[in-house]
């Protein structure tokens, strides 16, 4: 009798053995992905910086320990973060890492900044990645995005929040943060949210939150697991393609004969930018709402936006200042007036085509010097 109750115990020690081990082999390791890197692309001028500041925010509460399709969640974000930023060329940007709830042994913090804020960096934001670990607690992400604000209030030009998160345990409050965030930055920036799972009280906050800026938008973190659609993740959230690149030394525009110029049109305004600066100012974005006006009235009309510099710095660094300065115009044109961007092209004339004679090259506040920091117009009829 001693025996047989000996052995039935063996027996459920083993079952229960068994069933531990089925369970923990369920989960598995997030594997590691080929990454497309956007470096030469970057380098050789197809790819312009759309950003000159930006944070992830990173969801590292209690939730994030639940698997989806028999991965763990937080695993599948922080490999989502690994492949951004393998992707990512070295854009001139301030950058940040933040994650928000912790394990009480990480942080008793509602959200900390692991890494940044600091002019980017690849080594730099995986050793800040690396450091997020075990998830735990609470979901603060209103916290998080109120926090952004301080990270990104200091850097000028275009910025960009990326949440990572599995959505799950929110109420609106994260929702009217961002609204808030978003009315600080006074529409210099983009909002952009990555679910994380399939919680579709989740997606919905999510989808909310990244609508609040009209350049945002929802990616769900397994739509985005190839090289080639991390790829164009990262081209669309940091970066602009420059469509048309030309080097022209010429000192005289010739006319294009073989299309038919509107007289009433060729009145568009220039955009005027800061020194070294390509992104848009106040002013400018006055100009460009009435131009949106105007090309929504005109669906027949096409663009070529021309960016020019004045003469101090470089050749080949004003060449490329010009370019930013067309894209930026552009980028504004197609996603705050909704422009279809086969109405619009771009070109960079660096300063081979000043508007005025600069005496003095090195005066960068100089008349002359101020009235060749602009982008100028030429519209063609069909």
């Amino acid at each position: 009798m001693k025996t047989r109750k000996i052995k039935l115990f063996l027996l459920v020690i083993g079952l229960v053995f068994l069933t531990s081990c089925a369970t923990v082999n369920k989960t598995r390791m997030v594997p590691d992905s080929m990454v497309k890197d956007l470096t030469p692309a970057f380098q050789s001028g197809e790819f312009g910086s759309k950003v000159d500041g930006f944070v992830v925010l990173l969801d590292a509460s209690s939730s994030m320990a639940e698997t989806y399709q028999d991965y763990v969640k937080f695993d599948i974000a922080k490999a989502f973060v690994r492949r951004m930023n393998g992707t990512m060329p070295p854009i001139s940007a301030v950058s940040g890492l933040r994650s928000f709830g912790h394990a009480p042994e990480l942080s008793r913090e509602l959200t900390k900044l692991f890494y940044g804020m600091a002019p980017y960096n690849r080594h730099g934001l995986n050793k800040g990645l690396t450091a997020v670990t075990p998830p735990g607690g609470t979901t603060p992400l209103p916290a998080a995005i109120t926090a952004a604000f301080s990270d990104l209030k200091n850097i000028s030009g275009d910025k960009a929040v990326i949440i990572i998160s599995d959505g799950k345990d929110l109420t609106d409050q994260p929702f009217i943060a961002a609204q808030n965030l978003q009315t600080m930055m006074e529409d210099h920036l983009c909002i952009y949210t990555v679910l994380v799972g399939d919680d579709e009280k989740g997606k919905i906050l999510l989808e909310k939150i990244a609508r609040v800026s009209p350049c945002g938008f929802m990616a769900l973190a397994q739509d985005v697991s190839s090289a080639e659609s991390m790829a164009d993740y990262v081209s669309d959230v940091f970066l602009t393609k420059i469509e048309k690149t030309v080097q022209v030394s010429a000192p005289e525009e010739k006319p294009d004969v073989s299309h038919k110029a509107e007289p009433l049109m060729m009145n568009l305004g220039k955009v005027h930018f800061n020194f070294d600066k390509s992104d848009l100012t106040k002013e400018g974005k006055i100009i460009l709402d009435q131009h949106i006006q105007v090309l929504m009235n005109n669906p027949d009309v096409k663009v070529i936006i021309k960016g020019h510099t004045s003469a101090r710095g470089t050749k080949n660094y004003n060449q490329h200042l010009s370019e930013r300065r067309a894209s930026s115009v552009l980028n504004y044109l197609v996603n705050v007036g909704k422009i279809h961007s086969k109405r619009l092209s771009t070109i960079g004339y660096g300063e081979t085509r000043p508007a005025v004679h600069e005496p003095n090259p090195e005066e960068r506040n100089s008349e002359q010097a101020k009235a060749n920091m602009r982008v100028v117009f030429e519209v063609i009829v069909k």
